[in-house]
């Protein structure tokens, strides 16, 4: 277990598994799998069962429970750029350096914009820097992903975790989803992503440089 999240005087607690290969792992209870795809039911993210099924894996694999109840989960693995987008992009030189890859990610819908979301974030990009890696990437269809890791960065850097921060340009990566994933396109009052063509389901890959003390 990692450290009780305290979100509007409810406990959130996670529960780290690591080196998960699949969804099958025996260390995943079949009624959790339930639970996290009826999170995907409520967060306005409408991937497949077996999309949802798919992202069950990672270096490090985070459940968060609720009343003993998952109300979401996110995973990393430790790649680079390279690893993760040389096959869609293969003319464009990425960072061959490894780092911290935020595979997936879902939250349920009820606990949205609490901030559970931006202290998954934080706790994904210390995994990476306990191990002094100085990339954070992924990719995404939704402006609020791109501005929740600012968001942390941000306070990682006024909290001294981090010295600084810079992000890349983003890289456009075309049909990478094959449709629009989500039931209403995501809006951002900062971040804007209205050349992105959804229904294409094209997906924007972020890269971000950390400075570590």
């Amino acid at each position: 277990m990692n450290k009780e999240i305290l979100i509007n005087n409810e406990v959130i607690t996670p529960m780290v598994l690591e080196n998960v290969k699949n969804w099958d792992d025996p260390r995943i209870k079949p009624e959790w799998i339930n639970q996290i795809l009826n999170c995907r039911n409520s967060s306005g993210f409408i991937p497949t069962d077996d999309d949802v099924r798919n992202h069950l894996h990672g270096d490090v694999l985070t459940l968060g429970f609720q009343n003993e109840i998952i109300v979401g989960f996110n995973s990393i693995d430790f790649k680079s750029p390279k690893d993760v987008w040389g096959g869609l992009v293969p003319n464009l030189a990425l960072p061959t350096e490894t780092g911290v890859y935020f595979a997936g990610a879902l939250i349920d819908g009820n606990v949205q914009k609490s901030g559970f979301y931006q202290q998954m974030n934080e706790q994904r990009v210390v995994k990476g820097v306990e191990k002094n890696l100085k990339i954070v990437f992924t990719e995404t269809q939704n402006p609020n992903v791109e501005a929740g890791i600012v968001n942390t960065l941000n306070t990682m850097k006024e909290n001294k975790a981090i010295t600084d921060y810079s992000m890349e340009n983003r890289i456009l990566l075309s049909g990478l989803y094959g449709r629009c994933m989500y039931n209403e396109i995501p809006k951002n009052a900062k971040v804007t992503y209205d050349n992105l063509d959804y229904q294409a389901g094209d997906a924007y890959g972020l890269i971000f440089h950390l400075n570590l003390k």
